[in-house]
């Protein structure tokens, strides 16, 4: 097994999906594996983001991410049921310097989520490859109208729907895979520009508009009725 920084599933036992929620699924313009493009836009997902896109995001928000605490032996759930507070620091000015100060602080310590097997700029350019899909997926989140409730209740219900799954895979990479992967393949040590050529054109391939609009409608069903 490799370790990924982004998500291609492959071998995920997926409950099936009702014909109910299955029909609502296509007749809303999701992909057929929403669940995977919605589990790489979630997976590592706090309240902090959220709360970016509804100040009003709550603690319990029903967002499944990978435990933050992976790696740390007393746990035992390889996903939470909802995206957590994460602790900033304010020793600098930026949210860049400070999210920096956090992957960097937490490198090492018991429960560092990646373990051994991420480099410390992997996880750099993990966090920030998030952080900037986030603002992706905003851009439709905020010129998307509410979706239908009853669609809402389907793509809520994230263990019926397989995202929970594809969040648990992710989470069990992270734990066990020695190697980096993007997309399937194998990534080169990240140390100069040509190895960076590599990793952008795998990285930019999770900007596909369907993935983004997954992503835009679950999080709308989650936050939108939130008031």
């Amino acid at each position: 097994m490799k370790a990924v920084i982004g998500v291609v599933l492959l071998g995920v036992v997926l409950p099936a999906l009702s014909k109910e929620c299955a029909q609502l699924y296509e007749e809303n313009g999701l992909s057929p594996n929403f669940n995977e493009t919605i589990a790489h836009a979630i997976h590592s997902l706090t309240l902090n983001e959220l709360r970016k896109f509804n100040p009003l995001a709550e603690e319990l928000n029903g967002v499944p991410v990978v435990n933050p605490r992976l790696n740390d032996p007393t746990e035992t759930e390889r996903v939470i049921p909802h995206a957590p507070e994460e602790e900033i620091n304010k020793n600098f000015m930026s949210e860049a310097m400070n999210t920096i100060d956090l992957v960097m602080s937490q490198v090492g310590q018991s429960g560092d989520q990646f373990g051994t097997n991420w480099p410390i700029v992997a996880r750099i350019v993990h966090k920030f490859h998030m952080k900037d899909t986030w603002a992706k997926i905003k851009e439709e989140f905020d010129l998307m109208k509410q979706p239908a409730k009853d669609l809402c209740v389907c793509l809520k219900d994230t263990k019926e729907n397989g995202i929970f799954q594809a969040v648990d895979w992710v989470a069990r990479q992270y734990r066990t895979a020695p190697l980096l992967t993007l997309l399937n393949k194998p990534l080169p040590k990240l140390k100069d520009a040509k190895s960076w050529e590599v990793w952008r054109a795998r990285l930019v391939q999770y900007y596909d508009s369907q993935a983004i609009t997954d992503a835009a409608t679950y999080l709308s069903c989650v936050l939108n009725h939130i008031s």
